[in-house]
């Protein structure tokens, strides 16, 4: 194999598993489900007749689509009701990284509630 093309496979696996550092699609869908379980969001989700397991699909999905991977990090730890740990990392963000969680939750959270009516 010559330095060339060892460098290509060297660069694309670098990128490869640098690309998405924030938590697995499962991690993200249990703290979504454990969310809904307790509290306040029980009861809402009731209320608004959301259905759970899809709900979470979708945020899952759409989380993944829209934000960071340190944005759906702090969701994450959030949904975990580590808000502290969530503070922490969108804190470190930039002004425009910050507004993108926002914004970007928000939509994620627009789509899924429509779609997991029940």
């Amino acid at each position: 194999m010559s330095r060339s093309s060892y460098a290509w496979i060297v660069l694309l696996s670098a990128l490869v598993t640098g690309c998405d550092r924030g938590p697995s699609d499962s991690e993200f869908e249990a703290a979504c489900v454990s969310e809904g379980g307790r509290g306040a969001n029980k009861q809402l989700r009731r209320e608004a007749g959301v259905a759970g397991a899809a709900f979470c699909k979708c945020v899952t999905r759409e989380a993944r689509a829209r934000l960071s991977p340190d944005g759906r990090q702090a969701m994450m730890l959030d949904m975990s009701g580590k808000s502290r740990e969530a503070q922490a990392i969108s804190s470190k963000m930039n002004d425009a990284e910050q507004a993108a969680l926002v914004k970007g939750g928000m939509a994620v959270l627009e789509t899924c509630v429509g779609m997991a009516m029940k």
